[in-house]
């Protein structure tokens, strides 16, 4: 869809949210990411 076919009210591509909210997105799930293998594999393994 070129952007002259899209509606006025319709945003294009990624450029309605800022590059901040995109690297807040970003940290938060390698954060849930890092805790689910972290409480799965080494949490469990006592470090033996």
């Amino acid at each position: 869809m070129n952007d002259e076919d899209r509606p006025a009210g319709q945003p294009s591509g990624y450029g309605k949210r800022p590059i901040w909210q995109w690297v807040v997105i970003y940290l938060v799930v390698a954060a849930i990411v890092y805790a689910i293998i972290y409480f799965l594999f080494i949490k469990g393994d006592n470090g033996y």
